[in-house]
């Protein structure tokens, strides 16, 4: 019921907003987050993406979206080179548009030091881990 809702909010959006927009954007985020296959959920992540960040470059959904690519990359496929890419333009967006002591900001320091991690660049990890407690 819940997602009917969203998906139903989404197609309200969309119609009076257009598809672009940061309300309809957001609305396809949470229903994205819905979907039952893990390549479905990587092919809707990746077109919000790839709209979102033309068209909505100042808003935070933006860059959750790309944090969620990027997590989804890592921890379900393994791409760990691709997860990469998504993770730093989370993060630099998240600065640029949150400021570097937001919640989501430090969490996008964290993951990209587990990211390194499991990559084994400890040094790396451990930079950003350090980057985050210091702000903490």
């Amino acid at each position: 019921e819940g997602l009917t809702c969203v998906k139903r909010a989404k197609e309200g959006f969309v119609r009076l907003l257009g598809e672009d927009s940061a309300k309809a954007v957001n609305a396809a985020f949470m229903v994205a987050h819905q979907i039952p296959t893990v390549d479905e959920e990587i092919a809707e992540y990746r077109r919000l993406w790839e709209m979102a960040k033309v068209s909505l470059p100042e808003e935070a959904v933006t860059y959750d979206i790309a944090m969620s690519l990027g997590s989804r990359l890592r921890e379900k496929k393994g791409k760990y080179e691709e997860a990469k890419v998504f993770y730093l333009a989370a993060l630099e967006g998240q600065r640029r548009v949150l400021g570097e002591e937001h919640k989501k900001t430090l969490a996008s320091m964290k993951n990209m030091g587990a990211l390194l991690d499991d990559m084994e660049d400890y040094e790396g990890a451990l930079d950003y881990y350090q980057q985050a407690s210091r702000v903490e």
